[in-house]
């Protein structure tokens, strides 16, 4: 009795060392290989968003999808055909949930998630990819390409149809060749870039071009980047130093192109003036004002109650305050992106991003519509933000007044 209990110890010990090396050996390679099978199986590019590409090589992302049977068959497919499926005994498959933790921790993936959303302009990015890619996904699918030379075919009695290239069929492969879909390489036909076989050997071509695609991020950058005052090339912002300060005036630069590299490479933004000169440009900022989001933004204390006007959270990682020297601000590991000239056009242009993007569609012109709507929808966002930031503005230096808090200000 007790021999037979040693026995079935070490063979599930010996199960869950074998599922945890099977996973923990699994590299980059493999998982991406899972990914791109995953997504040929589904008729989708090769490219995708930043975030899916993250999390669907992650090793304990999909685990854990698959054993709450929530994979997609496409998915379920791949891992099976790499031999990456969680299977085997109960033993086996805890192993492999063990190895695809530790496997986690060698190669860094989750810190990968803190990498890819370390800064507001990422962070802006990865929610238009996402956005754009769930509600307009055919930006990053393929279609099968119908052939030029007999468009159709038609069968007595039945309704004509798509005649698509197909590389089993000679005619077509003449056709593919002459107009560039493929090419022989290696005495194998190869498609072109941008074409695809699929599994049935139907050529197929990506609906848009990466680029493309990828320009559609540009109006929430130009949304983000201006928000945070990092489209000033000359000098800083309203109020701020330049990221290079001229040492006669500060918020001069006499470095055009270092202040572009600072602020385009690395994010870096000029410091507030001293309250005597900010005043001169933003005589609506009280010295009590100025003094206290000087305080916010170095104040790291956790403070979870959004009631109070104020929000800090992950020791100052994520910050929010309703009533700054911009007006409601929120801040997210140090960079500050006002709401009314920096989400509020943010938003238009994500919006204007989609339903562009969505009505281009039905003509399959999604990515020069998603490019146009969303620079619409910047410009209608700017408009809206700064008549709100005007009127805040106003508000407050009418505020200002009636205290008398520095009416000195307001004179001469």
């Amino acid at each position: 009795m007790a021999e037979g209990r040693r026995e079935k110890i070490k063979n599930i010990l010996n199960d869950i060392g074998a599922g945890f090396s099977a996973d923990y050996q699994l590299g980059r390679e493999d998982r991406r290989n899972a990914f791109l099978r995953d997504r040929k199986l589904k008729g989708q590019t090769e490219e995708s968003t930043k975030f899916d590409a993250l999390m669907g090589t992650h090793p304990a992302a999909f685990r854990i999808q698959e054993a709450l049977g929530k994979l997609s068959p496409e998915k379920t497919q791949a891992l099976q055909e790499l031999d990456m499926s969680l299977r085997g005994s109960t033993a086996h498959k805890v192993g492999q949930f063990g190895g695809s933790i530790a496997n986690d921790l060698t190669q860094d993936t989750t810190r990968g998630i803190y990498w890819l959303l370390n800064a507001l302009q990422a962070t802006g990015e990865v929610i238009n990819e996402q956005t754009l890619s769930r509600i307009v996904p055919e930006l990053y699918e393929k279609s099968r390409v119908q052939s030029t030379d007999i468009p159709f075919t038609k069968k007595s009695g039945e309704a004509k149809q798509p005649r698509y290239l197909n590389r089993a069929n000679e005619q077509a492969v003449g056709e593919m060749l002459q107009r560039g879909y493929a090419k022989q390489i290696d005495d194998r036909l190869t498609a072109a870039r941008g074409y695809s076989f699929d599994e049935d050997g139907d050529l197929q071509k990506r609906n848009y071009s990466p680029g493309m695609v990828q320009s559609l991020a540009i109006p929430t950058g130009i949304a983000i980047n201006t928000g945070l005052g990092l489209m000033s090339p000359f000098g800083g912002a309203e109020g701020y130093k330049a990221a290079l300060p001229d040492e006669d005036d500060p918020t001069k630069t006499k470095n055009v192109i270092g202040e572009i590299g600072l602020k385009y490479l690395m994010g870096r933004t000029g410091q507030l003036l001293p309250y005597e000169e900010f005043k001169k440009v933003r005589p609506d900022v009280s010295r009590e004002e100025y003094n206290r989001y000087q305080a916010f933004k170095y104040d790291k204390r956790e403070d979870y109650n959004p009631l109070d006007g104020d929000l800090t959270i992950g020791a100052g990682a994520l910050k929010f305050t309703d009533e700054g020297i911009h007006g409601p601000e929120v801040q997210f590991l140090g960079r500050g992106l006002p709401v009314t000239t920096g989400v509020v056009p943010y938003l238009g242009a994500l919006a204007g991003g989609v339903a562009g993007a969505k009505y281009g569609s039905r003509s399959g012109r999604a990515a020069i519509g998603g490019l146009t709507g969303g620079l619409a929808g910047l410009a209608v966002g700017n408009v809206t933000g700064n008549i709100i930031e005007s009127e805040r503005r106003r508000r407050n230096s009418v505020a200002n007044q009636l205290e008398g808090g520095n009416a000195e200000q307001y004179l001469g």
